[in-house]
Protein backbone atom coordinates (compact mmCIF):
# COMPACT_ATOMS: atom_id res chain seq x y z
CA UNK A 1 0.00 0.00 0.00
CA UNK A 2 1.63 3.10 -0.75
CA UNK A 3 1.32 6.41 1.63
CA UNK A 4 1.75 9.78 1.14
CA UNK A 5 1.22 12.96 3.15
CA UNK A 6 -1.77 15.15 1.01
CA UNK A 7 0.21 18.44 0.46
CA UNK A 8 3.40 19.89 -1.20
CA UNK A 9 4.23 23.63 0.09
CA UNK A 10 5.65 26.18 -1.98
CA UNK A 11 6.88 29.01 0.18
CA UNK A 12 5.19 32.41 -0.23
CA UNK A 13 7.96 34.31 1.92
CA UNK A 14 11.59 33.23 3.41
CA UNK A 15 12.06 33.10 7.12
CA UNK A 16 14.76 31.30 9.37
CA UNK A 17 15.62 28.01 8.54
CA UNK A 18 12.97 25.41 9.92
CA UNK A 19 13.99 23.05 12.96
CA UNK A 20 13.17 19.69 13.94
CA UNK A 21 12.15 20.71 17.20
CA UNK A 22 9.97 23.46 16.23
CA UNK A 23 8.21 21.55 14.17
CA UNK A 24 7.79 18.71 16.72
CA UNK A 25 4.61 17.91 18.18
CA UNK A 26 1.12 17.51 17.23
CA UNK A 27 -0.64 20.20 14.37
CA UNK A 28 -4.36 20.53 13.59
CA UNK A 29 -5.44 22.04 10.03
CA UNK A 30 -7.86 24.78 11.54
CA UNK A 31 -8.38 26.85 8.27
CA UNK A 32 -8.14 26.27 4.09
CA UNK A 33 -8.07 28.56 1.27
CA UNK A 34 -6.68 29.33 -2.17
CA UNK A 35 -3.52 31.16 -2.57
CA UNK A 36 -5.48 34.17 -4.15
CA UNK A 37 -7.96 34.11 -1.04
CA UNK A 38 -10.81 32.38 -2.78
CA UNK A 39 -12.93 29.83 -1.35
CA UNK A 40 -11.40 26.09 -2.09
CA UNK A 41 -14.36 24.31 -3.50
CA UNK A 42 -14.89 20.78 -4.09
CA UNK A 43 -16.47 17.29 -2.88
CA UNK A 44 -14.10 16.46 -0.22
CA UNK A 45 -14.74 18.79 2.64
CA UNK A 46 -13.64 22.12 0.78
CA UNK A 47 -10.07 21.56 2.17
CA UNK A 48 -11.48 21.30 5.99
CA UNK A 49 -11.91 17.68 6.17
CA UNK A 50 -9.89 17.18 9.65
CA UNK A 51 -6.14 16.34 9.42
CA UNK A 52 -3.44 16.21 11.81
CA UNK A 53 0.46 15.47 11.87
CA UNK A 54 2.43 14.56 14.75
CA UNK A 55 6.04 15.20 13.75
CA UNK A 56 8.07 13.63 16.46
CA UNK A 57 12.00 13.75 17.39
CA UNK A 58 12.74 10.83 15.72
CA UNK A 59 12.54 11.37 12.12
CA UNK A 60 9.07 10.11 11.77
CA UNK A 61 5.80 12.02 11.50
CA UNK A 62 1.97 10.63 12.46
CA UNK A 63 -0.71 11.98 10.14
CA UNK A 64 -4.07 10.96 10.42
CA UNK A 65 -7.76 12.16 8.98
CA UNK A 66 -9.43 10.77 12.61
CA UNK A 67 -9.89 13.04 15.15
CA UNK A 68 -8.96 10.51 18.14
CA UNK A 69 -7.02 7.98 16.60
CA UNK A 70 -3.58 7.30 15.18
CA UNK A 71 -3.05 6.92 11.19
CA UNK A 72 0.05 6.16 9.66
CA UNK A 73 3.48 6.61 10.51
CA UNK A 74 6.04 7.85 7.97
CA UNK A 75 9.91 8.95 8.02
CA UNK A 76 10.25 13.19 6.98
CA UNK A 77 13.41 14.86 7.08
CA UNK A 78 14.32 18.60 7.36
CA UNK A 79 16.68 20.14 5.40
CA UNK A 80 16.40 24.04 5.00
CA UNK A 81 12.89 24.73 4.44
CA UNK A 82 12.40 21.82 2.62
CA UNK A 83 10.47 18.79 3.79
CA UNK A 84 10.48 15.31 2.71
CA UNK A 85 7.85 12.79 4.30
CA UNK A 86 6.48 9.71 2.74
CA UNK A 87 8.28 10.09 -0.75
CA UNK A 88 7.20 13.68 -1.21
CA UNK A 89 8.91 17.40 -1.09
CA UNK A 90 7.42 19.84 0.62
CA UNK A 91 8.51 23.44 1.54
CA UNK A 92 7.01 25.05 5.27
CA UNK A 93 6.57 28.48 4.56
CA UNK A 94 5.31 30.23 7.76
CA UNK A 95 6.04 28.86 11.25
CA UNK A 96 5.60 30.27 14.64
CA UNK A 97 5.36 29.15 18.35
CA UNK A 98 1.86 27.68 17.29
CA UNK A 99 1.03 28.43 14.00
CA UNK A 100 1.79 26.60 10.59
CA UNK A 101 1.03 28.08 7.01
CA UNK A 102 1.56 25.22 4.11
CA UNK A 103 1.04 25.41 0.57
CA UNK A 104 0.38 23.33 -1.85
CA UNK A 105 3.31 22.97 -4.68
CA UNK A 106 2.25 24.02 -8.11
CA UNK A 107 4.16 24.15 -11.28
CA UNK A 108 5.13 27.49 -12.48
CA UNK A 109 2.48 28.90 -14.65
CA UNK A 110 -0.30 27.66 -12.17
CA UNK A 111 -2.54 30.62 -11.09
CA UNK A 112 -2.83 31.95 -7.66
CA UNK A 113 -6.43 30.68 -7.48
CA UNK A 114 -5.23 27.33 -8.16
CA UNK A 115 -3.05 26.57 -5.48
CA UNK A 116 -4.51 25.64 -2.01
CA UNK A 117 -2.86 26.92 1.56
CA UNK A 118 -3.65 25.37 4.70
CA UNK A 119 -3.47 26.69 8.56
CA UNK A 120 -2.26 24.81 11.42
CA UNK A 121 -2.29 25.14 15.12
CA UNK A 122 0.24 23.00 17.43
CA UNK A 123 -3.20 22.21 19.47
CA UNK A 124 -1.62 20.84 22.74
CA UNK A 125 0.41 24.76 23.10
CA UNK A 126 -2.35 26.72 21.59
CA UNK A 127 -5.23 28.81 24.03
CA UNK A 128 -8.53 26.92 22.66
CA UNK A 129 -11.49 28.52 23.42
CA UNK A 130 -14.43 25.71 23.82
CA UNK A 131 -17.35 25.32 26.40
CA UNK A 132 -16.25 24.47 30.09
CA UNK A 133 -18.73 22.97 32.71
CA UNK A 134 -18.23 22.16 35.90
CA UNK A 135 -18.10 18.44 36.80
CA UNK A 136 -19.43 17.12 40.14
CA UNK A 137 -18.01 14.00 40.35
CA UNK A 138 -14.65 14.99 39.03
CA UNK A 139 -14.60 18.02 40.98
CA UNK A 140 -12.85 20.07 38.20
CA UNK A 141 -13.84 21.41 35.05
CA UNK A 142 -14.58 19.94 31.80
CA UNK A 143 -14.32 20.99 28.06
CA UNK A 144 -15.80 20.10 25.35
CA UNK A 145 -14.03 18.67 22.79
CA UNK A 146 -13.39 20.79 19.55
CA UNK A 147 -11.36 20.17 16.34
CA UNK A 148 -8.37 21.94 18.13
CA UNK A 149 -9.00 20.76 21.64
CA UNK A 150 -8.94 17.21 22.31
CA UNK A 151 -7.95 13.57 23.58
CA UNK A 152 -5.50 11.13 21.82
CA UNK A 153 -5.85 6.88 21.71
CA UNK A 154 -2.67 5.85 21.74
CA UNK A 155 -3.53 3.58 18.51
CA UNK A 156 -6.02 3.50 15.88
CA UNK A 157 -9.50 2.69 15.64
CA UNK A 158 -8.32 -1.13 15.10
CA UNK A 159 -7.80 -1.17 18.04
CA UNK A 160 -10.62 -0.20 19.50
CA UNK A 161 -12.41 -2.58 17.05
CA UNK A 162 -10.37 -5.57 18.53
CA UNK A 163 -11.57 -4.26 22.08
CA UNK A 164 -15.16 -4.97 20.59
CA UNK A 165 -14.86 -8.74 20.28
CA UNK A 166 -18.29 -9.47 18.97
CA UNK A 167 -20.12 -9.62 15.49
CA UNK A 168 -21.22 -5.44 15.03
CA UNK A 169 -24.90 -4.81 15.33
CA UNK A 170 -25.71 -3.06 12.04
CA UNK A 171 -27.04 0.57 12.90
CA UNK A 172 -25.63 3.65 14.96
CA UNK A 173 -25.69 5.15 18.11
CA UNK A 174 -24.52 8.53 19.80
CA UNK A 175 -22.45 8.67 22.94
CA UNK A 176 -19.88 11.05 25.29
CA UNK A 177 -17.55 10.38 27.68
CA UNK A 178 -14.34 12.05 29.56
CA UNK A 179 -11.14 11.53 29.25
CA UNK A 180 -9.99 12.76 32.30
CA UNK A 181 -6.08 14.64 32.92
CA UNK A 182 -5.06 11.61 33.93
CA UNK A 183 -5.47 9.86 30.29
CA UNK A 184 -8.83 7.86 32.43
CA UNK A 185 -12.01 7.14 30.35
CA UNK A 186 -14.95 8.24 32.32
CA UNK A 187 -19.13 8.31 32.23
CA UNK A 188 -19.31 7.02 28.86
CA UNK A 189 -23.34 7.08 28.21
CA UNK A 190 -24.96 6.56 25.24
CA UNK A 191 -27.39 9.16 24.57
CA UNK A 192 -29.59 7.52 21.62
CA UNK A 193 -29.42 4.21 19.59
CA UNK A 194 -30.60 3.55 16.15
CA UNK A 195 -30.83 -0.44 15.81
CA UNK A 196 -28.19 -0.93 17.97
CA UNK A 197 -28.58 -3.23 21.08
CA UNK A 198 -27.99 -1.94 24.24
CA UNK A 199 -25.56 -4.96 25.17
CA UNK A 200 -23.52 -4.18 22.05
CA UNK A 201 -23.42 -0.45 23.26
CA UNK A 202 -21.96 -1.72 26.25
CA UNK A 203 -19.54 -3.52 24.89
CA UNK A 204 -18.47 -0.79 22.81
CA UNK A 205 -18.15 1.36 25.63
CA UNK A 206 -16.29 -0.65 27.61
CA UNK A 207 -13.78 -1.16 24.51
CA UNK A 208 -12.90 2.26 24.66
CA UNK A 209 -12.17 2.60 28.13
CA UNK A 210 -9.87 -0.23 27.92
CA UNK A 211 -7.32 1.90 25.36
CA UNK A 212 -4.98 4.10 26.94
CA UNK A 213 -5.11 7.97 26.04
CA UNK A 214 -3.37 10.89 26.18
CA UNK A 215 -5.59 13.42 27.68
CA UNK A 216 -6.33 16.84 25.87
CA UNK A 217 -4.22 19.69 26.60
CA UNK A 218 -4.77 23.82 27.28
CA UNK A 219 -1.81 25.72 26.95
CA UNK A 220 0.60 22.81 27.21
CA UNK A 221 -2.09 22.12 30.52
CA UNK A 222 -3.72 18.21 30.65
CA UNK A 223 -7.47 18.98 30.72
CA UNK A 224 -9.90 17.14 30.95
CA UNK A 225 -12.64 16.70 28.85
CA UNK A 226 -15.76 16.01 27.00
CA UNK A 227 -15.89 14.30 23.86
CA UNK A 228 -19.54 13.63 21.21
CA UNK A 229 -19.27 11.06 18.53
CA UNK A 230 -21.58 9.33 16.52
CA UNK A 231 -20.62 5.05 15.97
CA UNK A 232 -21.77 3.73 12.74
CA UNK A 233 -21.35 -0.01 12.80
CA UNK A 234 -22.56 -3.25 10.69
CA UNK A 235 -20.88 -5.81 8.36
CA UNK A 236 -19.63 -5.96 4.77
CA UNK A 237 -18.48 -8.92 2.59
CA UNK A 238 -14.90 -9.34 1.77
CA UNK A 239 -13.75 -11.36 -1.48
CA UNK A 240 -12.06 -14.90 0.18
CA UNK A 241 -13.13 -13.60 3.99
CA UNK A 242 -16.55 -13.87 4.28
CA UNK A 243 -18.03 -11.09 6.56
CA UNK A 244 -15.89 -8.78 8.16
CA UNK A 245 -17.00 -6.05 11.04
CA UNK A 246 -16.95 -1.96 9.96
CA UNK A 247 -16.95 1.05 12.05
CA UNK A 248 -16.89 4.60 11.12
CA UNK A 249 -17.13 7.79 13.90
CA UNK A 250 -19.04 11.47 13.30
CA UNK A 251 -17.70 13.88 15.71
CA UNK A 252 -20.96 16.91 16.12
CA UNK A 253 -17.57 19.47 16.06
CA UNK A 254 -16.31 18.70 12.35
CA UNK A 255 -18.45 20.12 9.91
CA UNK A 256 -19.94 17.50 7.01
CA UNK A 257 -18.89 18.33 3.85
CA UNK A 258 -20.88 20.72 2.19
CA UNK A 259 -21.35 19.70 -1.33
CA UNK A 260 -22.23 15.58 -2.13
CA UNK A 261 -19.68 13.38 -3.30
CA UNK A 262 -19.66 12.40 -6.76
CA UNK A 263 -19.94 8.38 -7.85
CA UNK A 264 -16.44 7.47 -9.94
CA UNK A 265 -19.01 7.38 -13.01
CA UNK A 266 -19.52 10.55 -12.01
CA UNK A 267 -16.31 12.06 -11.92
CA UNK A 268 -15.52 10.04 -14.99
CA UNK A 269 -17.95 11.05 -17.12
CA UNK A 270 -17.38 15.03 -16.10
CA UNK A 271 -13.91 14.97 -16.87
CA UNK A 272 -14.53 13.19 -20.34
CA UNK A 273 -17.42 15.97 -20.94
CA UNK A 274 -14.96 19.12 -20.06
CA UNK A 275 -11.93 17.87 -21.68
CA UNK A 276 -14.41 17.56 -25.05
CA UNK A 277 -15.68 21.21 -24.33
CA UNK A 278 -11.97 22.40 -24.27
CA UNK A 279 -11.41 21.22 -27.10
CA UNK A 280 -14.24 22.50 -28.89
CA UNK A 281 -13.94 26.14 -27.34
CA UNK A 282 -10.52 25.64 -28.85
CA UNK A 283 -12.13 25.21 -31.96
CA UNK A 284 -14.09 27.85 -31.56
CA UNK A 285 -17.26 24.99 -31.56
CA UNK A 286 -18.79 27.55 -29.13
CA UNK A 287 -22.07 26.49 -29.11
CA UNK A 288 -21.62 22.61 -28.66
CA UNK A 289 -18.65 23.65 -26.04
CA UNK A 290 -21.70 25.16 -24.30
CA UNK A 291 -24.25 22.28 -24.53
CA UNK A 292 -21.35 20.43 -23.43
CA UNK A 293 -20.90 22.74 -20.03
CA UNK A 294 -24.39 22.54 -19.07
CA UNK A 295 -24.18 18.66 -19.01
CA UNK A 296 -21.52 18.63 -16.90
CA UNK A 297 -23.10 21.06 -14.60
CA UNK A 298 -26.25 19.01 -14.27
CA UNK A 299 -23.92 16.37 -13.16
CA UNK A 300 -21.47 18.60 -11.00
CA UNK A 301 -23.08 21.85 -9.97
CA UNK A 302 -19.68 23.06 -8.23
CA UNK A 303 -17.60 22.73 -11.06
CA UNK A 304 -15.31 25.60 -10.80
CA UNK A 305 -13.42 25.23 -14.41
CA UNK A 306 -16.86 24.65 -15.97
CA UNK A 307 -18.39 27.98 -14.79
CA UNK A 308 -14.71 29.68 -15.97
CA UNK A 309 -14.78 28.43 -19.18
CA UNK A 310 -18.45 29.18 -19.91
CA UNK A 311 -17.69 32.96 -18.84
CA UNK A 312 -14.52 32.77 -21.19
CA UNK A 313 -16.84 31.78 -23.93
CA UNK A 314 -19.74 34.49 -23.31
CA UNK A 315 -17.25 36.64 -23.18
CA UNK A 316 -15.55 36.24 -26.55
CA UNK A 317 -19.42 36.23 -28.24
CA UNK A 318 -19.75 39.30 -26.70
CA UNK A 319 -23.00 38.17 -24.61
CA UNK A 320 -21.72 40.65 -21.46
CA UNK A 321 -24.96 39.20 -19.53
CA UNK A 322 -24.54 36.18 -19.90
CA UNK A 323 -20.58 36.08 -19.11
CA UNK A 324 -22.18 38.32 -15.38
CA UNK A 325 -23.75 35.41 -14.64
CA UNK A 326 -21.34 32.93 -14.97
CA UNK A 327 -18.86 34.98 -12.82
CA UNK A 328 -21.76 35.97 -10.08
CA UNK A 329 -22.54 32.01 -9.97
CA UNK A 330 -18.74 31.84 -9.38
CA UNK A 331 -18.58 35.01 -6.75
CA UNK A 332 -21.28 33.32 -5.12
CA UNK A 333 -18.98 30.28 -4.35
CA UNK A 334 -16.21 32.71 -3.09
CA UNK A 335 -14.26 33.30 -6.24
CA UNK A 336 -12.24 36.31 -5.51
CA UNK A 337 -11.18 36.58 -9.52
CA UNK A 338 -15.01 36.49 -10.68
CA UNK A 339 -15.76 39.05 -7.45
CA UNK A 340 -13.52 40.87 -8.86
CA UNK A 341 -14.59 40.49 -12.97
CA UNK A 342 -18.43 41.31 -11.20
CA UNK A 343 -16.99 44.84 -10.20
CA UNK A 344 -15.04 45.63 -13.42
CA UNK A 345 -17.05 44.42 -16.03
CA UNK A 346 -20.72 43.90 -14.57
CA UNK A 347 -21.46 47.37 -12.70
CA UNK A 348 -24.60 48.28 -15.32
Amino acid sequence: MKYFLLLIFLPLFSFGQVTDQALTGLWVKVKAQMKDGSRIIDHYGCGMDFLKYNFGNDGYVIYSSGVLFEGYKLPYKLKGDSLVAGGAIYNVIGLANDTLKLSLFAPFGVQDKQIPVYYFVKTMEHNVHTAATFNAILKDSVYEATRELFPQCKGDLNGWMSEINTRYDKGSLKASFIVDKKGRVKNFTVLSLDSVSRSFAKIAGNGIGNLSWIPAKKNGVPVNSLVLITLKTGRRPYPGLGEMNTMSIEYPFISPAPYGKLSEEEVEAVRQTTDEAIKQSNNRNYDKALELLDQCLQVDNINLNAYYLKAFIHTNLGKKKEACADWSILAGLGQVEAIQNLAKFCKN
